[in-house]
């Protein structure tokens, strides 16, 4: 199957930040480009310009961009307009957001649209937005950090503890006052920060990376001659390799795109390589300096020829990535069980494998 005519590969090079759908509790749903049918959101999934997301009644979801983590509450519904390092821009249509900004570097960009305002943040911190259903009223806190409201060609700064409510889409009304104490969404959106700033993973990663707090929970860390630091997942089969536990998935302007089933199947996914140590497999994210580039799944593609299966296998440490836009997989339990014996077989004498689905 060729990819859609629709979303044909860009000219540019593609953005090197995405958002990570992290945590979905409830019916959360997403549009991607913002046309067409609405899915369920999945853990894992990229998120990138265009994307819309619902958060419906008693539902909560967490996106992961870089240094910032997005808490979206019930009710609401966020969509990026622009996304890339170094830039994030979103549109809050409705419902309530809670997102922090754990760096904030010179020249970066963190600006949140409702239907009346634009808010920028202006020093690193938390913040939480609100916009009523209607959209013609806004209501902006600052938790900590320090925040810029744009009004009708007026700007207005927000201090930590302050919240500033603003009314009307043509003569806007605006009031200042002492921010209300935590509710819900702060408390939780406060405990998944505080995870992401004891993380272990924290140590051996660029913070940059999506996902990369995750890896706690479900792995070791251990030192390898030549390598440097390396992630061991813990509990899986004997004969589990690397993408083989996931499904492909369009995303534009990348291409195909590796979405891995485990809680912790984002980082090695999309940033650094595996390869094979003594019997077991072991992540290998690379130098911890130099930031943490985004791609679709580092693996290379094979076959696809009239009645013929399509395979791939796993990049080697240094090896160079070329992306692919025609390629698709099967990902049935069969498929997948033919993966992981020929994973088996080939890695018993090499560091990298291949894979082959017929």
């Amino acid at each position: 199957m060729a990819a859609p005519k629709a979303r044909a590969q860009e000219e540019k090079d593609p953005p090197t930040r995405v958002a990570r759908i992290s945590y979905v509790d409830g019916s959360v749903s997403l549009q991607p480009g913002g046309e067409g049918d609405w899915g369920a959101a999945a853990r894992n999934r990229p998120v990138t310009i265009g994307d819309k997301i619902w958060a419906d009644k008693d539902a909560r979801a967490e996106l992961q961009a870089g240094p910032a983590s997005i808490h979206l509450g019930s009710m609401t519904a966020l969509s990026f307009l622009n996304l890339d390092e170094g830039i994030t821009q979103m549109r809050l249509a409705e419902g309530s957001v809670n997102f922090r900004v754990s760096e904030l570097r010179q020249g970066d960009v963190y600006e949140v649209d409702a239907p009346n305002l634009a808010f920028t943040v202006k020093e690193a911190g938390a913040f939480r937005i609100d916009v009523d259903e209607n959209g013609d009223s806004a209501r902006v806190t600052v938790i900590r950090g320090e925040g810029e409201v744009t009004v009708g060609g007026k700007t207005y700064e927000v201090h930590p503890g302050e919240r500033a409510e603003f009314t009307g889409t043509d003569n806007v009304q605006y009031n200042i006052e002492k921010a209300p104490g935590p509710d819900g969404l702060d408390r939780w959106a406060a405990e998944r920060d505080l995870k992401e700033d004891n993380s272990v993973s924290g140590k051996y990663v660029s913070r940059d990376m999506a996902g990369y707090s995750d890896l706690d929970d479900y792995g070791d860390w251990r030192d390898e001659p030549e390598y440097g630091h390396v992630w061991y997942p813990r509990e899986v089969a004997v004969d589990w390799a690397p993408y083989s536990y996931g499904y492909w998935n369009w995303v534009g302007p990348w291409g195909w795109t590796w979405v891995d089933y485990s809680p912790w199947g984002f980082a090695p996914y999309h940033y650094g390589r595996w390869n094979y140590f003594g019997g077991r497999w072991g992540w290998c994210p690379g130098p911890y300096y130099g930031g943490a580039i985004y791609g679709p799944a580092f693996v290379g593609f094979f076959g696809g020829g009239f009645g013929a299966g399509v395979g791939w296998f796993p990049l080697g440490f240094g090896e160079p990535f070329y992306p692919c836009t025609t390629a698709v997989a099967d990902t049935s339990e069969t498929s997948m069980s033919a993966i992981r014996t020929y994973a088996t077989r080939t890695c018993s004498t090499t560091p990298t494998f291949a894979t082959s689905i017929t």
